[in-house]
């Protein structure tokens, strides 16, 4: 019996580049760019990349239009 969840759901969790990819319904290449650009979080044993399920979470967040560092919330300036 495999006791491991089918998708990437607890912060422990490290997965693939492809299967991070398909999970976020992006391209590879635009999740290298990602990589390099130093915008997510990786973890590279040997030739091997994986990401942590949280930390890639949290980068999104980061990502995110209006998020304001500061507060550490989304934060919309009305003008």
């Amino acid at each position: 019996m495999d006791t491991h969840p089918s998708s990437p759901r607890t912060e422990l969790d490290l997965i693939t580049e492809q299967r991070l990819a398909r999970h976020l319904k992006i391209c590879r290449r635009q999740l290298y760019n990602w990589r390099v650009g130093g915008l997510i979080p990786y973890f590279k044993m040997g030739k091997a990349v994986r990401f942590r399920v949280a930390d890639v979470a949290a980068a999104i967040e980061r990502m995110r239009i209006g998020y304001c560092k500061s507060q550490g919330i989304s934060h919309f300036v009305m003008k």
